[in-house]
C-alpha cells in the first residue's frame, strides 16, 4: 500500500476557535487554510498540535493513528476528519442574566419567565425556593401572600397542596415541629384542635356516635388522651371512639337504642374500603351484648332477651322504606348474625344448667353459716365453665357484707363451691 492510499484519520479541535464552521463547507475551507502546514509535520513526534490563527483563536489537531501515518506527508496524502471538538454551549440560559447581558447555565425553570417561545430559567444566584417544595422562581417573580407580602413557604395542607404560599404571619408552624407549616385553614384540617379546650393535642380522632336513621356521625374531635373507646367488639378489637358527652350519655340510653347504635357503627366500618383483603365486620356476639349492657346501664338481662333486642330491631327495618345501602348493610349484618345468637343461647343453657348448680351450693353454703339474708338476695347471673367464674347479682347495700373484710369471706364461699364468684357490676 502506497502513501497515497493511506487516510490519516484526525479530529479537530475547535473549543477555542471563535468562528466554528456550521456546515460541510466550512469545515473543508478550513482544513484547506490548515493543511499546508500540517503536510509539513511528524505526526510520530507529537499526535496534537494547535495553530494559532490569531484574532480567530486556536485550532488543535490531533492525529489519531500517528503508528500507521505515511512518512512524510506529499502532496496526494488524504485526510478524514473524524471527529470535531466543539466549544461548550449552555443551551439553557438564565433569564435574568441574559437580561443583563451575560450568560450562565440555568438548572431550574421559573413558570414566570416563560414568554411563549422558550421555557423561563434561571441560574443558582437568582433561584429562590420557599420551605415545602423544590420548585424554583427567579428574585422577580418570587411567590406572594395573598395578603401581598413575600410568601415564607408553600403550604403542603389537604386544600392548599403546594399550589398556595404564605407569609410567615399567615403561616402556623407545628409546635412539635417547626419545619412543618401549614395556612391556618389547612393546619385546623391537619392538626384538629380536641373538643377539650385546655387540651393541647391534636385531635385526630372523630366521634363515631351515629344511629341507624341518622348516619352522619357526631364528628366530634378528640385526641388520644380524650378519646373514649366503647369496647362493643371484644378487648382484641378497636372500639366506637366517642366524644365525652356521648360516652356520658351511654348509662341513660336504653338497651334498645345501644343495639342500633352498635349496628349503625358496624354498618359504618363495613363500608370502609373495598379491598379483597380487609377483614370481614360483623356484629359481636350477643355473649359479648349482654356484658356490654351489663356494664354500660347496669341491665342484666338474660341471652333471650338480648336476642329479642337484635329480633326486634330487624323486623323494625324490614318495614322501613326505601331500602337504601346503609339498610340493605343493616340487614344484612342482622342475618348472618342470626346463627351465632342461636349457639350462644344454646351454650348460656347449657352453662346455666351446670351454672345453677354451683348457685345452688352457694344458697345453701350462705344458710349453713348463719347469712340467711344474704342468701334470700344473692341471684344467679351468669356461669363461664371455661375460667370457672360464677357471676351472681348482689344488692348494693350487701356487697360489702358477701365479700367481707379484704374478700376474705367471698374466697371462704369460693373453697367451699369449688368456683370463683364474681359479683356483677349490674
Amino acid at each position: 500500500m502506497t502513501g497515497q492510499d493511506v487516510v490519516v484519520p484526525v479530529t479537530l479541535d475547535l473549543r477555542e476557535f471563535r468562528h466554528v464552521p456550521r456546515s460541510a463547507d466550512e469545515c473543508v475551507a478550513l482544513w484547506e487554510r490548515l493543511e499546508p502546514v500540517v503536510l509539513s509535520l511528524d505526526p510520530r513526534a507529537g499526535p496534537r498540535v494547535r495553530f494559532d490563527l490569531g484574532d480567530e483563536g486556536e485550532v488543535g489537531v490531533w492525529f489519531l493513528d500517528p503508528a500507521t501515518a505515511p512518512q512524510p506527508f506529499g502532496i496526494g496524502t488524504r485526510f478524514a476528519i473524524r471527529g470535531v471538538l466543539e466549544p461548550s454551549e449552555i443551551r439553557h440560559v438564565c433569564t435574568v442574566c441574559r437580561a443583563a447581558g451575560t450568560t450562565t447555565y440555568a438548572p431550574y425553570t421559573c413558570a414566570g419567565c416563560d414568554d411563549g417561545r422558550r421555557v423561563g430559567r434561571v441560574c443558582e444566584a437568582h433561584a429562590v425556593f420557599l420551605d415545602g417544595s423544590l420548585r424554583a422562581s427567579c428574585t422577580g417573580h418570587a411567590p406572594a401572600c395573598p395578603c401581598g407580602r413575600r410568601a415564607a413557604a408553600w403550604c403542603s395542607g389537604p386544600d392548599c397542596r403546594t399550589r398556595k404560599a404564605w407569609c410567615e404571619t399567615h403561616l402556623r408552624r407545628h409546635p412539635g415541629d417547626p419545619a412543618v407549616a401549614h395556612c391556618e385553614g389547612c393546619y385546623a384540617e391537619r392538626f384538629p384542635a380536641c373538643e377539650h379546650e385546655s387540651c393541647t393535642g391534636s385531635g385526630y380522632i372523630r366521634c363515631e356516635y351515629r344511629t341507624l336513621s341518622a348516619m352522619k356521625p357526631c364528628g366530634r374531635r378528640i385526641c388520644i388522651e380524650h378519646a373514649r373507646r366503647w369496647q362493643v367488639y371484644g378487648s382484641h378489637s378497636r372500639g366506637l371512639a366517642l366524644c365525652t358527652r356521648h360516652h356520658q350519655q351511654l348509662p341513660s340510653t336504653s338497651p334498645e337504642a345501644l343495639i342500633d347504635m352498635i349496628l349503625a357503627g358496624t354498618v359504618a366500618r363495613s363500608g370502609r374500603g373495598r379491598s379483597a383483603t380487609r377483614r370481614r365486620v360483623s356484629l359481636p356476639r350477643i355473649s359479648i351484648v349482654r356484658h356490654i349492657l351489663i356494664n354500660t346501664r347496669r341491665t342484666v338481662l338474660d341471652m333471650e332477651a338480648v336476642d329479642g333486642l337484635f329480633s326486634a330491631l330487624e323486623t323494625h327495618l324490614r318495614g322501613r322504606t326505601p331500602r337504601d345501602t346503609n339498610l340493605s348493610t343493616a340487614l344484612d349484618l342482622l342475618t348472618g348474625h342470626r346463627a351465632s345468637r342461636r349457639e350462644d343461647i344454646e351454650r348460656f343453657r347449657q352453662q346455666h344448667l351446670e351454672g345453677h348448680g354451683h348457685y345452688h351450693r352457694l344458697v345453701q353454703e350462705l344458710h349453713r353459716r348463719g347469712r340467711h339474708e344474704l342468701a334470700e338476695a344473692v341471684t344467679f347471673s351468669d356461669y363461664r365453665p371455661r375460667s370457672g367464674i360464677l357471676f351472681v347479682h348482689v344488692p348494693a347495700r350487701l356487697q360489702g357484707l358477701f365479700r367481707g373484710k379484704g374478700g376474705s369471706f367471698v374466697r371462704q364461699l369460693e373453697h367451699t363451691v369449688g368456683v370463683r364468684i364474681q359479683v356483677e357490676r349490674g
